[in-house]
């Protein structure tokens, strides 16, 4: 069923009875607006959505709560706090509507007892369906609205940028069954008009498994983009700690070398151990480590006192 179907059966006159909350129907047109978009569901969690709606977390949890026991949204947990959205865009299946948002108020019953209530258009099932498009002012919610058939068939004809191909080819990578080149095409355009090309490759082979279509990505943009930060950063941390010693021990390399040929240039008499212990610092992968040991022992390099503390100095080494 299509929203013009959706309006026929008087979907928007049920909605307009059914008294649900406010961030009820918030949610419910920010869906809709979806759908109007070619965005079938949405994948979200109850905190994106609050934020999104400007409403706190719990009444999202209530207006949730409400649209799935009155049939009109479709609510599945893909994980723990991940909601999948889906709007029922058939109104005769919708039940428990009430006359108020209290709940000890009257009840109007299924929607399907609605139509003495409302006056219903009368139907031909013949009627082929007329696919709705809305106008940018019209859509006010993200995400943006499709363009209009005939522009995507004139589209259609156009050689795609190099952006969009390269998330084209990375996405068929993902998923060798065969793909609706045009519709993908359309939301990779989607895509890149709101968000870096790097930034949507990177959703993509990160959650290759999780996102069988662009136009899931699109829906749920920001549901991926929290946790793909969430799942990085630890990954990002080690990478910053491993840097940080891999610059200390190139520093110690350095120091090491500038003492040693300081050393063979002033001619100094050091021991065995002194020298073999400069030759370990510049060559060895882990010179701070060997600096560590060196200096629990430093009574065996006299003559290396100054150079083991400005070594040490400048690597925080405690």
């Amino acid at each position: 069923m299509n929203l013009r179907n959706f309006w026929e059966r008087g979907g928007f006159k049920v909605l307009a009875v059914a008294r649900l909350g406010s961030c009820s129907y918030s949610l419910v047109f920010y869906i809709l607006n979806c759908y109007a978009a070619g965005i079938d569901e949405i994948v979200s969690s109850t905190v994106e959505l609050s934020i999104l709606l400007g409403v706190p977390e719990r009444q999202v949890k209530l207006a949730v709560e409400e649209l799935s026991e009155s049939n009109i949204l479709s609510v599945t947990k893909k994980h723990e706090k991940t909601l999948v959205l889906k709007m029922n865009l058939d109104p005769e299946k919708w039940k428990n509507l009430r006359s108020t948002p209290e709940p000890n108020k009257r009840i109007l019953g299924d929607a399907k007892n609605l139509h003495s209530l409302i006056p219903q258009k009368k139907i031909n099932s013949k009627v082929r369906p007329v696919k709705v498009s809305l106008s940018s002012e019209e859509a006010l919610i993200f995400p943006k609205k499709m363009e209009s058939k005939n522009k995507k068939m004139n589209e259609n004809n156009k050689i795609l940028d190099e952006d969009v191909n390269k998330i084209l080819d990375i996405f068929g990578k993902y998923h060798k069954e065969k793909i609706d080149l045009n519709k993908e095409t359309n939301f990779a355009k989607l895509l890149l008009e709101n968000h870096p090309t790097d930034q949507i490759i990177s959703l993509i082979q990160f959650f290759s498994k999780e996102i069988p279509s662009l136009s899931m990505l699109v829906g749920a943009w920001f549901h991926y983009m929290n946790k793909y930060r969430e799942e990085t950063s630890e990954v990002d941390d080690l990478n910053a700690f491993r840097k940080k010693h891999e610059v200390f021990d190139e520093k110690i390399r350095n120091l090491a070398s500038f003492e040693l040929k300081k050393i063979q240039k002033e001619k100094k008499n050091i021991s065995a151990d002194e020298e073999l212990l400069l030759h370990i610092l510049i060559r060895h992968e882990q010179p701070r480590k060997q600096l560590y040991w060196a200096l629990k022992a430093r009574e065996r390099y006299p003559s290396l006192k100054v150079f083991l503390d400005r070594a040490k100095d400048s690597v925080n080494l405690n």
